[in-house]
């Protein structure tokens, strides 16, 4: 989920974000390798700090640890048996150690401004809610903020006040002596750090759109002193100073409280939403992403159309849903992890009990897919795209399964509309190649597969075809090239040095043909002699 690709990256000059290229659809990617522990993030983090000694610096160190799964290393594992969860924050807690002791030892600590924060809290199981992101009570919303200013120039002190996750930019920048943005909406807090009082205290607004793509309402909140509003087709309202926990919804007794911060928090959207705020996003999330995605967790659907409607619309409570929403995420992670086998018969039983959930349609036919049961991903995809015409991944996924039954012909002509909905769908051109090399059309698997190739450099099966397609119509000094980076992505493959091998005999450099063909063998004895 910080994959460079989705504009994270943006002004750094090291952005660590390097995982294992997928290349196949059918493909999964196992959760390990999608997530690194902390100390690796920590040895990178003071690597880097010690090549740039002596300049000023900035870094961001994020912490995955404490996420689901929790699965904390030793010796956190054993002595937090009972709650994992706590041994990934001791674990996360000693890793942050380790870097405050590095910049005590290089004479760095006094004069560096530190933020420590937490883009969200973790449900435990408080309001039927487990994890974070459907709900927006204060288990998920309260985080952790300690700043540490630079040059020892305040005293400790502790801020009761509410300040938002928006405020901590615009601090960081005033603690620093430069502008803030004048797009950014939040304030500094260097005042409350210096024990001023705020004339005007912003009223600290949340939200969460992931219900909305199931088909349910989004949730909003707006907190103004004690009192909490949420904004759901079953209004809540809490007084924290009584109720914490929020556990007592007083919006029958209080309405016309209720009623006001409705109108407070409508006025507020509506200053926020103003032009000059607004970005369109930039990224549209693979399939590939969002199986990534769905194995840690994060079910999502890309759809083409906005599926908002007028707030004059009724859509179902989040709340009466909870139980669907965590049958649909347990199924996610299966799907996202390849256990398909566990999640297809959780997929049937969703839409048994409530269909027309595009995201079901969606993890469902993957998963047929994935099998090999390529009819049976079909009738799937047929059935998203009568729920949502507009489905790129059902059209891409139906012409995938076309190939996968021989059906060349009708592929080509649905892998041709995906395109010209997304000519970047990368998968869609490689298929393409696939379909050209079957029919001896080479000129045109080639175009094909150096389109993959722009689009996606490191794709090794992409680099494999065409120095097998280059190869072959005599073009060996173009298919080096290709042959050379298989051997470089994966330097075990037999079959790559076996290839790399017959182009540099053709091309008559016969030691470099020798020192191929005799690591062919190595890898594979079968190659030996041929």
């Amino acid at each position: 989920m910080l994959d460079r690709s989705f504009g994270l990256g943006t002004g750094f000059d090291f952005y660590y974000d390097h995982f294992a290229a997928q290349t196949d659809p059918r493909e999964t990617v196992n959760m390990a390798q999608l997530k690194r522990r902390g100390a690796e993030v920590i040895d990178r983090t003071v690597s880097w700090i010690r090549g740039v000694h002596g300049h000023p610096f900035f870094v961001w160190a994020h912490f995955y640890d404490p996420h689901d799964p929790y699965d904390p290393p030793p010796p956190f594992k054993s002595q937090f048996a009972a709650n994992p969860y706590d041994g990934e924050i001791a674990y996360v807690d000693q890793q942050v150690g380790r870097l405050m002791a590095f910049l005590n030892e290089y004479g760095l600590y006094g004069n560096t401004l530190i933020v420590f924060m937490s883009d969200h809290g973790e449900s435990l199981g408080e309001h039927r809610e487990l994890r974070h992101g459907y709900f927006i009570y204060d288990a998920t919303l309260l985080v952790p903020l300690i700043v540490k200013p630079p040059f020892g120039s305040m005293a400790p002190r502790t801020v009761t006040q509410a300040v938002r996750s928006i405020d901590v930019a615009p601090t960081i920048l005033q603690l620093l002596g430069l502008p803030i943005g004048k797009m950014m909406q939040g304030t500094s807090l260097k005042g409350l750090m210096q024990g001023k009082e705020r004339e005007i205290a912003p009223d600290p607004y949340s939200e969460s759109f992931y219900p909305r793509q199931f088909g349910w309402s989004a949730l909003r909140t707006l907190r103004v002193r004690n009192l909490k509003y949420i904004e759901a087709p079953r209004p809540e309202l809490y007084e924290l100073d009584q109720d914490p926990k929020e556990l007592k919804n007083v919006v029958a007794e209080r309405p016309a409280v209720a009623s006001a911060l409705k109108s407070k928090l409508a006025a507020l959207e509506k200053s926020s939403s103003d032009g000059g705020f607004q970005a369109k996003a930039a990224h549209r999330l693979t399939p590939e992403e969002l199986a990534k995605l769905a194995s840690l967790g994060y079910v999502g659907y890309p759809s083409a159309k906005s599926k908002a409607r007028s707030d004059g619309d009724t859509l179902p409570d989040p709340k009466d849903n909870v139980d669907t929403f965590y049958l649909i995420n347990r199924a996610g992670v299966d799907a996202g992890n390849g256990k398909c086998d566990s999640a297809v018969p959780t997929l049937l039983e969703i839409l048994e009990k409530t269909p027309r959930i595009p995201a079901v349609y969606t993890m469902l036919g993957r998963c047929y897919f994935i099998q090999e049961k390529y009819s049976e991903a079909m009738k799937v995809f047929d059935q998203l795209r009568a729920i949502d015409p507009d489905s790129e991944d059902a059209r891409f996924y139906r012409a995938a399964c076309e190939f996968n039954l021989d059906q060349l012909d009708s592929a080509e002509v649905d892998f041709r509309k995906v395109l010209a909905v997304n000519p970047k769908r990368a998968f869609a051109h490689k298929y393409l190649g696939f379909i050209y090399q079957a029919q001896a059309k080479t000129d045109l698997a080639i175009a094909e597969f150096q389109r993959v190739l722009d689009l996606s450099p490191e794709d090794l099966e992409a680099h494999g075809k065409l120095g097998f397609l280059l190869a072959s119509t005599s073009r060996l000094k173009e298919a080096l090239t290709h042959f050379q980076k298989v051997v470089a992505l994966s330097p075990a493959d037999a079959s790559a040095h076996y290839n790399l091998g017959i182009a540099y005999e053709k091309l008559e450099d016969k030691t470099k043909a020798a020192q191929e063909l005799a690591l062919a063998c190595k890898f594979d004895n079968t190659l030996c002699g041929k």
